[in-house]
């Protein structure tokens, strides 16, 4: 998988958002390796013509901001702040500029985010992350072509400090001077209604992520008294994908992820499982961590342990 390497501030210790180094997970009776590492996509849409540029302003029930500079977060006090749901309306401007807005997410939340060009020049890129030391929540990326907008799925899995970035996908990750006032963007996010596909154990399903910034989410409330696995198959399946996916066990009633897994041993497939058995309701969360897949298709199995 490719990295995006994403570094801004020594300040917050903020943003090496896409490190490549292991976070542990909550045990929560679960046995699993976990990674934290970033979720990056890049949008394949065909290029938008001028008429099809963002017009934020038109979005009813949205709280509509301007950027104010500085926001690129040099320093604790050069952060923007959005009030969700809203759009965040501003410009990648001077050259090699990245604009950053804090962001009050909680665990459970499922939110999209679009980034859309205001203007022509703009190829967007738009990373979702959590600040705080040691953070559990993997780093959300999604980047585009010259003037295509662009859509991210996220569902939040930790508590944390997040934050939204805006920049030009070609400053990424060698800066290339690219930026001006005809770097405009809208960036809205939204909260979404989870539905989530109801499985029980054992069983399987198969599936396809809507694109490469897309969540699937599956919902169980019992592992019926016994241990269980998790396992996705995309490299290993029948007929392989080039999905590169991460699965997260997430507990609904207590608010919080049990584990998350990106990487099995011999794949970039993602299974988990433990020995203890599950009640209540739980979701499992499938997301994309590759850049160029083509096919995001995958086969889940929940089996039960004897």
């Amino acid at each position: 998988m490719r990295r995006i390497v994403f570094s801004l501030v020594p300040v917050l210790a903020l943003f090496v958002a896409c490190s490549d180094s292991a976070t542990p997970a909550d045990d929560g009776g679960v046995d699993a390796a976990t990674s934290n590492d970033a979720s990056t996509a890049v949008d394949t849409a065909a290029p938008a013509t001028d008429g099809a540029l963002a017009d934020a302003a038109s979005d009813a029930g949205l709280t509509i901001a301007n950027e104010v500079e500085p926001n690129d977060g040099k320093t604790t006090t050069e952060v923007g702040t959005m009030v969700l749901p809203g759009t965040m309306n501003g410009k990648i401007d001077p050259a090699d500029d990245t604009d950053v807005f804090t962001l009050t997410l909680a665990p459970g939340e499922f939110w999209e985010w679009t980034l859309a060009p205001t203007s022509a020049d703009l190829a967007p890129h738009l990373a979702v992350f959590d600040t705080s030391p040691s953070s559990k929540n993997p780093t959300a990326l999604v980047a585009g072509r010259v003037s295509t907008p662009l859509s991210l799925e996220h569902f939040v899995l930790n508590t944390g400090t997040f934050v939204a970035a805006v920049r030009d996908a070609r400053n990424v990750p060698t800066k290339t001077g690219r930026g001006g006032p005809g770097y405009g963007y809208a960036l809205t996010g939204r909260r979404k209604t989870l539905n989530p596909i109801a499985v029980t154990f054992p069983s399987s399903k198969s599936g396809r992520l809507a694109s490469l910034g897309a969540v699937d989410v599956y919902a169980f409330t019992t592992t019926n008294g016994k241990g269980f696995d998790v396992t996705l198959r995309a490299k290993r399946k029948t007929a392989p994908s080039t999905l590169d996916s991460r699965i997260s066990l997430f507990e609904v009633s207590g608010k919080r992820t049990l584990i998350t897994n990106d990487n099995e041993a011999t794949s970039t497939d993602s299974q988990f499982g433990g020995d203890t058995a599950l009640t209540g309701t739980h979701y499992v969360i499938v997301d994309n961590e590759g850049t160029d897949a083509t096919d995001l298709s995958y086969d889940l199995e929940f089996s039960l342990r004897p």
